[in-house]
């Protein structure tokens, strides 16, 4: 039997003596331990909730003040309606942002913003000013040819259908897709394919559009 004075019994040697209390210590850890656990995955779980999925926030690249280090992941592009890749700085930004296309593409193929969503191409059936770009062009700086409607700088009637068409180049995800376009050679619309990214105001999703805005 260990004989201790007031205060000089170390841990081990009551640990030794009294097996039971041993066990009760131990359990003590662990459930502090568990305790701790459970209280970080609710910290990050509620940061993560402070973020979430928004697939027609506008891409942000956020900025590396935090020191975490930058990726390339993905943003949903409301108006293509497609994933594309952008270089992330690490920090800030908003939640249209994902870590892998496939992840985009599962939580946002689906997704319908608050108001309706043809309000992402102008009237005509055109795509506006910046869209197969993925840029964000605003009103006040509308480019040569475009004119404000609404809140989109969309392409005039003389400047599209002017236009030779312009088959764009491939985005992210690989598709092409065929549309139509106004040839002044023959005063008609024609199919083409565009593959998705850039291209021109040429460019509308049928015949009708194409006849209805240039004819």
């Amino acid at each position: 039997m260990v004989h201790c004075r007031k205060g000089s019994c170390n841990l081990a040697q009551l640990g030794s003596q009294y097996p039971g209390w041993k066990l009760r210590s131990n359990l003590t850890s662990i459930t502090n331990m568990y305790a701790f656990l459970i209280s970080a995955l609710l910290l990050v779980s509620s940061a993560y909730s402070a973020e979430k999925a928004d697939c027609f926030g506008a891409k942000e690249a956020g900025n590396s003040n935090c020191g975490q280090a930058g990726a390339k992941v993905f943003y949903f592009h409301k108006s293509t309606r497609t994933c594309q890749p952008f270089f992330y700085q690490g920090c800030d930004g908003n939640g249209n942002r994902f870590s892998s296309k496939s992840e985009c593409e599962s939580t946002c193929k689906n997704a319908q913003a608050a108001g309706d969503m043809t309000q992402s191409l102008c009237a005509s059936g055109a795509y506006p000013a910046g869209a197969t770009s993925g840029k964000d062009v605003s009103c006040s700086n509308c480019p040569h040819g475009y004119e404000c409607q609404g809140e989109q700088c969309c392409p005039t009637k003389e400047f599209t259908c002017g236009l030779q068409y312009d088959a764009g180049r491939f985005g992210s995800s690989g598709k092409h897709t065929p549309r139509y376009f106004y040839s002044k050679a023959f005063k008609n619309c024609m199919l083409f394919t565009f593959y998705g990214r850039d291209g021109n105001p040429n460019n509308f999703a049928t015949y009708n559009e194409c006849k209805n805005f240039c004819m």
